[in-house]
């Protein structure tokens, strides 16, 4: 598998991931917002560090953040993020396919084409599921943060949600084409970890230990289906259980054709010419 076209951001409509990155880091959000916020503070000294002390709390048995995020205005009702990798009493798993990851606690969602399809992302949410890891690996992994680190994390973390749900796109693509496709839940979603994290490598700049401690966090999932993308964590493994999943393949397959190629060529094509709105939602 391979970067995706640098062109993909410009064509999802209001997907702007560097105003994106400033409304995580520094809670900057347009003077002409509905939802207005108050900035963080400066977190950050004369010499561009992150300064652990003003927003980490490492008493707890995880590294928490003790900022008080009312004060900012995000809503959100979590404050770490386990919270949205966790089952939780609130997961409730929707059966119909309007909806992919329709829960509280969730990073984003996908809305099945109704010309476009929509993706949302829910800004507080990712708020806190980024400020809560990055204060675990203060406390536990005694990480010195700089400016520049925490921007590409930022970017990374928005970026995983982004292609989870460009993956549901994918796959709701592949379901017009079929007119016996089943929607598996557990298979859907582990998939659309898989690939998320399959992209998201591609994104990073060089093989970083911040980088791979946050990442290890940001994808460790124990819901269900969800977990069960490490099955497919190699490329070999994503491709062929995405090739048996959408089954339109199948045919060629039994003839003895590769499809694996094939697949990875669908997938690339929807991914790089989405049919989709992008919203922020907080």
């Amino acid at each position: 598998m391979r970067q995706l076209n640098k062109k993909l951001r410009k064509e999802i409509q209001r997907f702007n991931l560097e105003e994106l990155i400033e409304k995580i880091m520094y809670n900057s959000f347009s003077k002409d917002s509905k939802n207005r916020r108050e900035p963080f503070e400066n977190w950050f000294d004369k010499k561009e560090k992150l300064i652990p002390n003003l927003i980490c709390e490492c008493n707890g048995q995880y590294g928490e953040t003790k900022i008080d995020w009312r004060r900012y205005g995000n809503s959100s009702p979590f404050k770490n993020f386990r919270d949205f990798l966790s089952e939780r009493d609130d997961f409730r798993i929707v059966k119909d396919r309007e909806i992919f990851d329709s829960r509280i606690n969730t990073l984003g969602t996908y809305r099945r084409m109704q010309s476009p399809g929509e993706i949302t992302l829910y800004i507080d949410n990712i708020q806190v599921f980024f400020w809560s890891i990055i204060c675990e690996m203060i406390c536990h992994k005694k990480y010195i943060f700089t400016r520049e680190k925490i921007e590409e994390l930022a970017k990374l973390c928005i970026l995983k949600t982004l292609y989870h749900e460009l993956f549901h796109h994918f796959i709701d693509v592949q379901s017009r084409f079929m007119k016996d496709f089943h929607l598996d839940f557990y298979i859907d979603e582990a998939l659309a970890v898989a690939c998320s994290r399959h992209m998201v490598g591609f994104e990073t700049q060089g093989n970083q230990a911040f980088v791979s401690d946050f990442l290890e966090l940001a994808y460790s999932y124990t819901l269900p289906g969800y977990c069960d993308w490490i099955e497919y964590k190699s490329d070999e493994q994503f491709l062929l259980k995405l090739s048996e999943y959408i089954t339109i393949l199948k045919p060629l397959s039994i003839l003895g054709q590769e499809v694996t190629p094939i697949t990875e060529s669908m997938l690339y094509s929807i991914f790089e010419n989405p049919n989709i709105d992008f919203r922020i939602q907080t």
